[in-house]
């Protein structure tokens, strides 16, 4: 069984262009996400998962100079995308993250994996990390199973189609580790607001030798307030329904 991280990025962000590859202490914000995923012992690949679209040519470029895979697919279904470069590279259990969150957590990757597998789920997620912090992981059947009964062509939020229609064994895996629950944390970057906060945060943690953690990431905000508050007024963009066949 093979297990990778897609990283579903694009370039058309419009509150915050090209946030992905916006610069934090000289490298791309992606960088130091890759970097942070590389720490995962479950997963043994790591591919961006973006668009045929020029205005991703970029990514395909980034993933190159990283060392890692690149997919380009469908640009508005994610879903498709997501099916087609896990069947394209052979990977049978998809770990999805997104490239506005740096700040994956590895050591929640390998735990949600494991969850996953011995739960035999076809959707597992973490309930309790930060905003922006967490993974899914999905069968990569259960992707095939979704793309067939959806009615929707832009499925940039998927994850109801596994929630709400009853038709998928999900698993949530809870965080009762104090050192990092705090689901109201907002550790995701859509806005300059948020773009602000995570900037302050590489500049207060950051030693190139090393990869700062999530409990430091926590205690840090923990121990600052003012710095949760620089993103504290910034509203998470409300999903839209799905649909079904």
């Amino acid at each position: 069984m093979k297990i990778g991280i897609l990283i579903t990025a694009r370039l058309k962000s419009t509150r915050l262009k090209e946030k992905v590859l916006k610069p934090i202490l000289g490298r791309p914000m992606l960088h130091y996400m890759v970097e942070r995923l590389r720490l995962a012992q479950r997963p043994s690949e790591i591919v961006i998962c973006t668009s045929t679209i020029g205005q991703d040519d970029r990514l395909c470029e980034f993933a190159q100079a990283e060392g890692i895979r690149c997919f380009r697919g469908d640009p508005d279904d994610v879903l498709f995308r997501m099916l087609s470069a896990a069947e394209a590279f052979d990977v049978d259990t998809i770990v999805s993250c997104t490239a506005d969150n740096p700040f994956v957590d590895p050591v929640y990757i390998d735990k949600l994996v494991d969850f996953h597998l011995a739960g035999d789920f076809d959707f597992s997620r973490i309930e309790g990390l930060p905003f922006g912090t967490f993974s899914y992981a999905l069968k990569r059947d259960a992707i095939k199973k979704a793309c067939e009964i959806k009615d929707e062509v832009d499925t940039e939020v998927w994850g109801g189609y596994f929630t709400q229609t009853g038709l998928f064994k999900c698993g949530v895996l809870e965080v009762v580790d104090s050192n990092v629950k705090w689901p109201e944390l907002r550790l995701t970057v859509d806005t300059q607001e948020d773009f602000d906060m995570i900037s302050e945060i590489f500049a207060k943690l950051y030693n190139s030798n090393s990869t700062f953690s999530l409990e430091e990431i926590v205690q840090l905000c923990r121990d600052n307030p003012e710095l949760v508050a620089l993103n504290s007024s910034v509203k998470q963009k409300v999903s839209l329904p799905i649909k079904l066949k």
